[in-house]
Order: structure tokens, then sequence, then C-alpha cells
């Protein structure tokens, strides 16, 4: 059950969308939602190095300057959560803003611990460099909470399916139990599918994925499929019209990610849709 989801949120549009996604969340599970927004203590440091610089060499042309930019990531912060408070209003959710101080990711973190989820936008303020890059605060988040992380697309969908990603995996299993609340308090049908090569290995391991779905009422279908897992699984996603992947985020070592790259991002790179992703 979700009681208490956990939005982060900065003013950009992908961060709405999150405020969106959560906001769904919160009419099906009856939670309350938490909006953070972080004074990022790293655009605070270089403007105060910058200040000592000056001072130690006799000049202060930017004394007041490390003060004019925490105003203004104040202000910012403020704006951000009218808007993350007027959303939750007009949907008429319960809802809690904070302002806290720090490195954003750690930050997000320790708020997370009592809460239940987390979502958040794919790339925040700098989701323009999507294409490029992933929002480095989203991969730490990612990588370091053991909630469940909403990874929000550009614009916002309804959700009314879902397709869980399932390799018999401990973060998998997570995903799957998870993926099987949500579709049980929201009413909406699941499809597990399963990327393997070993046809008997793989239905071995989807008649463990039934037997847990049993514990849940839900309506399901299961899918084997052979292939390179992140291209299989986004395939499925937009060929079988669905609102929603849920699966296990980061299984391997940073090493095997980088030689043969992460399965989580490239999902994350290329979905269409939201992402939950859980470890």
């Amino acid at each position: 059950m979700l009681k208490t989801i956990l939005v982060p949120i900065d003013g950009s549009e992908t961060s709405l969308v999150a405020v969106d996604y959560a906001i769904e969340l919160s009419k099906i599970f009856n939670a309350e939602l938490v909006g953070i927004s972080i004074i990022d203590v790293k655009r605070l440091a270089g403007p105060f190095m910058r200040d000592l610089g000056t001072s130690i060499g006799g000049m202060v042309p930017y004394a007041d300057f490390q003060q004019k930019v925490r105003k203004i990531l104040e202000d910012t912060a403020v704006a951000a959560l009218d808007e993350f408070e007027g959303k939750c209003i007009s949907a008429n959710i319960s809802c809690i803003r904070e302002i806290s101080e720090g490195v954003i990711s750690k930050e997000i973190v320790k708020a997370a611990e009592r809460c239940d989820m987390i979502s958040m936008g794919m790339a925040g303020e700098h989701a323009v460099w999507r294409d490029a890059l992933l929002g480095s605060n989203l991969e730490s988040v990612a990588r370091q909470t053991h909630k469940p992380v909403l990874v929000a697309p550009q614009t916002f969908a309804k959700i009314t399916k879902m397709l869980i990603a399932y390799d018999g995996s401990s973060f998998s299993s997570k995903a799957l139990a998870t993926g099987a609340e949500i579709a049980k308090q929201a009413d909406i049908p699941l499809t597990v599918i399963l990327v393997s090569q070993d046809q008997d290995n793989s239905e071995k391991l989807l008649s463990q994925a039934v037997e847990t779905l049993r514990n849940y009422n839900v309506t399901y279908d299961t899918i084997i499929e052979k292939g390179e897992p992140a291209k299989v699984v986004l395939r499925v996603c937009k060929d079988g019209g669905y609102d929603l992947i849920v699966m296990g985020a980061y299984g391997h070592s940073r090493l095997r990610e980088l030689v043969l790259g992460s399965t989580t991002v490239q999902i994350m790179r290329n979905a269409n849709c939201p992402l939950v992703l859980c470890r």
C-alpha cells in the first residue's frame, strides 16, 4: 500500500508531470503527497569560492553574490512548491510541502525514508539534455533508494494497462509485487514479460511469477520473448499500448553496464510512458 508519495519538484515541466502521476496514484491509494524542493548546495559553493578569491585579492565586486544566488534559489523553490500545492488543491489531494538544502540526490533519498514511493521527472530542469544524458539526480536516487521510483515522461496520460518486466531476480520480484499492488488498487490489467533465450527456464520463471500473482486479485497474462531485453520490452510496450512499465533497476554492476550497456537506462531513454523502478 502506498500511504505517502514523495515528489521532488523544481518547477520544470517534467517534475510537474511527475506531480500529475503522483496525484493519479494518490487517488488510487488515498495517499498523501509530500512535495520537496531542494536548494542545491553545489550552486552556492561556486559563488562562495569566487567571493573568497576576490576577497583575498583585495577586490570584492561580488561581495553579496552568494546571498543573491541563495535568494533566487529560495524564490524558485517556493514558486515550484506553489505550483505543486496548486495542483494538489485542484485535485482535492492532501499534501505537505518542504524546502531543504544540500546535495539534491542525497536529500531526496533521505526524505524518501519516510515515504513509500518517489515520483520524479526524467531529467528535472535539465530535461533539454535528455537525448545526451539522463538526469544525474534521477540515476543517483534510483541507485541509492530501495523505495520504488516512478520516472515520469514528458507528458501525462492516464494509466490503463501495465507491463511488468520479469527475470526472476530479487529486483524484478519486487517490481512484480509493486506492479501487482498498483494493478489491484487501480483495477487495471497487467502483462508479465520475460525476455530469455532459454525457453524451459523462461517457463519455470513465469510459473513463479504466476504463483505470486495468485496472491492478488488481478487480471493478467504472460509473454515470453527472445532478443535484446531493452528493445523487446520497448517494442512490446509500444505495440501493446501499455501506459506503465514496472521493472527492476540496475541489476548489474556499473562496470558491466559500462561494457554491455544498461537495460534500465536504455528503456528510460526511449520509453514514452512512465516507469516504476524497483531495487
